[in-house]
């Protein structure tokens, strides 16, 4: 009142619980500190905007905010009066939806740190292209060595791929080579290896043996990176190249 300003507005926000609701979040259930989470690999938009949310809304279904539409749209009218349950799950889902929104120039300045060791002597551009291919898989930047590993190393056989995989189950060892003898011989015959040109390949081979896309698919996935998910077979094979793709295949067929 003495230097004659208008006093600032006070208000205090709910507390922010545990993921079960019933008390405040604390260490014990598994509260870490701003630097872990990114560490983890959560982007810091994705974090303001979390913790914006919890105990606020717009009155819309709206989630994903900038900044810039958080200062235009807050009110302490819709900030809650009960606490707000703090769910690491939405956090990462939140955290996916803005990877997603990023540039790929952007996305390849911030996980400068993340990529797998053996990424270390790619070249950027290649780099650019295995990075364009996860993106939308992402929910963190740590995700990153376990999605693109395969497209720099040889990856490691984990036969429980195989075994944990129902469809596959169902195929004796030796159908399963057979079929995989089948695909290996119709892409070593496809010369133009591109995204495009090694699906009609696939479309193919999926008329020829007569198998559902989440056998034969599957299999050449799991022969080509041992992964338990991948993006799209045929993104995955071009970008591997047709050499490495072969090799790989013959070596499952050599097992």
């Amino acid at each position: 009142d003495a230097l004659e300003l208008e006093p600032p507005v006070l208000a205090c926000l709910p507390h922010i619980m545990a993921p079960d609701g019933k008390k405040k979040l604390g260490k014990r259930d598994g509260a870490k500190s701003v630097t872990d989470y990114r560490t983890d690999g959560i982007l810091p938009e994705a974090m303001l905007n979390f913790l914006a949310s919890l105990g606020w809304n717009d009155g819309t279904e709206q989630e994903i905010f900038s900044k810039e539409e958080l200062i235009e749209k807050f009110s302490l009218e819709r900030v809650q009066r009960s606490g707000a349950r703090f769910d690491e799950k939405r956090l990462l889902w939140m955290n996916g939806q803005w990877i997603r929104r990023l540039s790929l120039d952007d996305l390849y300045g911030r996980v400068e740190h993340y990529w797998p060791a053996s990424a270390a002597s790619a070249d950027e551009s290649y780099k650019k292209q295995v990075l364009a291919l996860v993106q939308d898989r992402l929910k963190t930047l740590a995700e990153l060595p376990m999605l693109s590993r395969y497209f720099f190393e040889e990856p490691t056989i984990n036969e429980e791929l195989i075994t944990t995989n129902k469809p596959l189950r169902k195929l004796t060892g030796e159908q399963r080579r057979e079929l995989l003898t089948t695909a290996h011989a119709a892409l070593a015959q496809q010369y133009t290896w591109t995204p495009s040109a090694i699906q009609d390949t696939l479309n193919q081979l999926l008329e020829t043996t007569g198998h559902k896309p989440g056998v034969l698919f599957s299999l050449i996935r799991i022969a080509t990176t041992w992964a338990p998910f991948s993006p799209q077979l045929n993104d995955t094979l071009a970008l591997l190249g047709k050499e490495r793709t072969l090799a790989r295949i013959e070596q499952y067929l050599g097992r």
